[in-house]
């Protein structure tokens, strides 16, 4: 289960313990979102994907500038 959707177990209490609950909880998530964010920035997924689609597409292209007759 993702601790980002655990639920809070919240009993009677004062207004201001509630919003600072609340509060706490919207910044952690805020906080674990900003983290998540600035990591899949710093992966190379998105690098290594583009490299793979130029390499597929200069392929392409010399399999199709090939004369068709060059194999027999």
């Amino acid at each position: 289960m993702n601790s980002q959707y655990i639920r809070h177990e919240v009993r009677g209490c004062e207004t201001s313990d509630l919003r600072n609950f609340w509060e706490k909880t919207i910044e952690q998530q805020t906080r674990y979102l900003q983290i998540e964010k600035e990591r899949q920035q710093r992966s190379a997924l998105t690098r290594l994907r583009n490299e793979w689609m130029e390499r597929l597409e200069k392929r392409i292209k010399m399999l199709r500038t090939q004369p068709e007759d060059a194999s027999s």
